[in-house]
C-alpha cells in the first residue's frame, strides 16, 4: 500500500473518513482533527499531498484517547474539589481580641 494514500496516523491501513471532515456518532459530531488537536496537542496539517484520512481503527484508539482523557479530568477535579471540601474548616479559625470578643 501506498504510504501517501494510508491512514494519517497508523500508515498501516487503508483509509475510512477524511479528518477535517465533520462526523456524528452517538449523538455527538467529532471532527478528527480537532479531536488530535484536543487531546494530544497534535497540530495535523492537510493541506498538500499529505495523506489527511483516518482509519476505523485509529478512530477507534483516538475515541477511547479523548474518552481516558475526560475521565482523568473529571477525577482530578473531583479529587481537588474533595481536599478543598477537607482543607476549607481547618482553616477557619476564630481570632479572639484581648477583651474575649471574637473578631
Amino acid at each position: 500500500m501506498e504510504v501517501m494514500n494510508s491512514c494519517r496516523c497508523c500508515l498501516r491501513c487503508p483509509p475510512d473518513k477524511d479528518l477535517a471532515t465533520s462526523y456524528a456518532h452517538l449523538g455527538k459530531t467529532e471532527i478528527y482533527s480537532h479531536m488530535l488537536k484536543e487531546c494530544f496537542d497534535l497540530h495535523l496539517s492537510v493541506d498538500g499531498d499529505v495523506s489527511h484520512v483516518i482509519c476505523l481503527t485509529c478512530v477507534g484508539r483516538l475515541r477511547d484517547a479523548c474518552d481516558f482523557k475526560l475521565q482523568v479530568q473529571r477525577s482530578q477535579a473531583e479529587l481537588e474539589a474533595a481536599l478543598l471540601a477537607k482543607v476549607e474548616p481547618m482553616i477557619k479559625i476564630e481570632v479572639a481580641d484581648e477583651s474575649g470578643c471574637e473578631i
